[in-house]
């Protein structure tokens, strides 16, 4: 059975391409309704919500399954794709105001000239009860943990994450900005995601700042296997998945003078507490204000300024195995089957059995021995 939809009115705004629905639905748009349905928007200021109905005019195929803003393969009835079978789009946008046959809206995520075909107040029923927006808000968090991520980082918005990446770093510094920027470009250089499984693998050169945003902006992360740390001392590195192919970035020469140039009152309070050790109220508050400065005063670097950016090649590791865990003989503490060696036939970790193990610290990586 056919149907014929014929358009109710369109959509005017400034953006006449797709692909940059976050930044679209920020702005302002005007849905201009032909004057033969403007009766129907009668006491339509009651509603401050709206659902906007519309046609993706520019669609010429549709796909089943694809990738998402996310970086996520969905099936097309399990996301908002445009490459729809019927190219219909559905956004909840907000109603700022109404002059005649013209409705100011925010949060439409359609471009300039698109076909409008309905408009309805939203029904929020499903919301009451049970279904609070918080626990609607949990439910979404609980099937993509970093749904908010991933769409600062498809969107770049570098201020967004480094924000994000200070709460776990607990400060903001250049290096830290540094690592957000080279993570950023090469999670959409590679258009990569990382759910912890090691199908994206990062590998870091150093274990300072930098590595941080590594970790925060890819997921990538000691404890989910999926960041390799190469203890070379360079502000570099790699982002690839599971065919070896990536993108390596490391830090120019000239980067130290473009950031310093960018903020240069952090060099003095960055010498006052690092280089004399001068800890005082007074010196770490000076310190902490200047690094914020220069953090945000390095994302407007342009990152080829930065880094020398390539295409690499890498060896990739077997996913991590699981082992079991033996009690030592000794301290009766649960230990890693491989950190543990027999004596006289027992199970003994290596701190009861004073034996030497590496440790990771600000030098790097290091072997000691227990005394």
């Amino acid at each position: 059975m056919t149907y014929k939809i014929n358009p109710i009115g369109i959509v005017q705004n400034s953006f006449n391409e797709a692909g940059m629905p976050k930044q679209i639905k920020m702005q302002e748009s005007t849905i201009i309704l032909n004057k033969d349905f403007e009766e129907g928007l009668f006491k339509i200021e009651d509603s401050t919500f709206l659902d906007v109905y519309f046609i993706f005019h520019k669609s010429e195929e549709y796909r089943l399954k694809g990738q998402v803003f996310t970086g996520e393969v969905k099936g097309v009835f399990a996301s908002r794709s445009p490459k729809r079978p019927n190219f219909v789009g559905h956004t909840t946008v907000k109603l700022l105001e109404r002059k005649e046959n013209c409705l100011v809206v925010i949060g439409l995520d359609a471009i300039n000239g698109t076909p409008v075909i309905d408009i309805k107040p939203i029904d929020n029923s499903i919301f009451e009860g049970e279904y609070e927006k918080k626990e609607i808000d949990n439910i979404i968090r609980a099937s993509n943990p970093r749904i908010e991520i991933m769409g600062h980082i498809w969107n770049n918005e570098t201020k967004e994450l480094l924000i994000k990446a200070a709460q776990m770093h607990g400060h903001f510094c250049p290096g830290l900005a540094m690592g957000v920027m080279a993570a950023c470009y090469a999670m959409n250089r590679i258009k990569g995601i990382s759910d912890g499984m090691e199908d994206l693998l990062a590998i870091t050169e150093t274990n300072n700042c930098f590595s941080d945003g590594i970790q925060f902006v890819t997921a990538c992360s000691f404890g989910n296997n999926a960041l390799i740390f190469k203890d070379f001392g360079k502000t570099a590195f790699t982002l690839t998945k599971r065919d070896g192919r990536g993108i390596r970035l490391v830090s120019k020469d000239e980067s130290r003078e473009e950031i310093r140039k960018a903020y240069p009152e952090f060099t003095i309070a960055y010498e006052e507490v690092v280089k004399k050790g001068n800890r005082s109220d007074e010196a770490l508050g000076k310190y902490k204000q200047a690094g914020i400065k220069r953090a945000f005063a390095t994302l407007e670097i342009s990152i080829e300024k930065l880094f020398e950016i390539m295409e690499v090649e890498v060896e990739i590791p077997d996913y991590a195995p699981s082992h079991n865990s033996i009690n030592c003989s000794k301290c009766g503490e649960s230990t890693m089957e491989p950190r543990i060696i027999y004596k006289d036939n027992k199970p003994v970790c290596l701190n009861c059995s004073k034996s030497k193990y590496n440790v990771l610290q600000r030098d790097g990586i290091i072997c000691r021995e227990i005394e």
